[in-house]
């Protein structure tokens, strides 16, 4: 707890290492396989009871966009509203009572680093606290898949901070944790990229052929050669062309970064989920420090300015 009533969790970024975009199923949804890293860039969200019934959210932090509303089309407060409807039902809250929401933005919004997901994640888990809410694993997924296809990532993965996820991204399987000095360099653009835009523009027909990638099996750190990351890591999105496609301005954001792939012992720079963040893997801080600054350096070359960008570790939360 930062104050007394108060209770904090973490809301971390995530990248994915690996996208495959799979037929559109009949609920207007696509089918996915993905594999998520959690990062320790990360939002914070503080919760506490209040004599008000519903929710109440206040916004700050470096990422509080006008983008980002504070009623309920944030997923934050949806996620501490379905909390707040579990206790209510279990008679850990009273009908009266309420909740204080507290929401620090420190990742982008439109990004695809999962911040609006992960900070559903956070406000249900502090919500649960501050009630002693006792619900089933089961209970709390169901909850989140009902608010968004990643928010169970951040449950689920909650300990390694991997996983492999399927579905529209709800199956979550957790996986080994990444090794502890590999590092990602993220940056994310002054231009975001709405999710709706990037599937439209995806290339039809999508199939379940066997001739589409499967998620390799250097992804499970548990079994992956030892020294093979990051440089042998397949990163894939089959959502980049798409989004270049939906925000043509990301296309000289990628060509200004593509410039820099290779060398340092890492792989090419990829889009993260649906955009707009790229990303790229090093095998240790010192390496991603000197690629973010020939990266500032190109960037401030080609007059784009961007966001944000961070030099972040995987993040391991027992």
């Amino acid at each position: 707890m930062s104050r007394e009533g108060w209770v904090e969790r973490a809301a971390p970024a995530k990248v994915n290492l690996f996208l495959e975009v799979l037929a559109r199923r009949p609920d207007g949804y696509h089918e996915l396989e993905t594999v998520m890293l959690a990062l320790d860039l990360a939002d914070r969200v503080r919760a506490r009871r209040s004599s008000r019934s519903g929710v109440s959210c206040t916004l700050s932090g470096p990422q509080a966009s006008p983008d980002v509303p504070s009623d309920e089309r944030n997923l934050a407060v949806r996620g501490a509203l379905a909390a707040l409807a579990l206790a209510r039902s279990k008679g850990a809250a009273a009908p009266g009572e309420g909740v204080l929401l507290e929401l620090e933005k420190h990742v982008p919004s439109q990004a695809g680093l999962g911040g609006a997901s992960s900070d559903a994640a956070a406000a249900f888990a502090a919500v649960e606290s501050v009630f002693q809410l006792h619900c089933s694993e089961e209970e709390a997924c169901a909850a989140l898949a009902a608010l968004g296809s990643d928010c169970v990532f951040f449950r689920r993965a909650a300990t390694s901070g991997l996983a492999l996820c399927s579905g529209r991204g709800e199956r979550v399987e957790p996986l080994a944790p990444a090794p502890a000095d590999l590092a990602a360099l993220v940056v994310t653009p002054d231009s975001g990229a709405p999710t709706a835009l990037v599937y439209a523009r995806l290339e039809s027909p999508l199939s379940w052929a066997a001739s589409r990638r499967s998620v390799p099996e250097c992804f499970n750190f548990a079994t992956s050669r030892p020294g093979a990351w990051p440089a042998d890591l397949p990163c894939f999105n089959r959502l980049e062309e798409a989004a270049c496609a939906a925000v043509p301005a990301l296309e000289r954001w990628r060509a200004v970064l593509a410039a820099l792939d290779g060398g340092s012992g890492g792989g090419r720079f990829c889009l993260s989920g649906s955009g707009s963040s790229f990303f790229s893997l090093r095998p240790s801080r010192a390496q991603a420090e000197q690629l973010k600054q020939r990266a500032l350096a190109a960037l401030a070359r080609a007059g784009l300015e961007p966001r944000g960008v961070w030099v972040c570790a995987p993040m391991l939360r027992a």
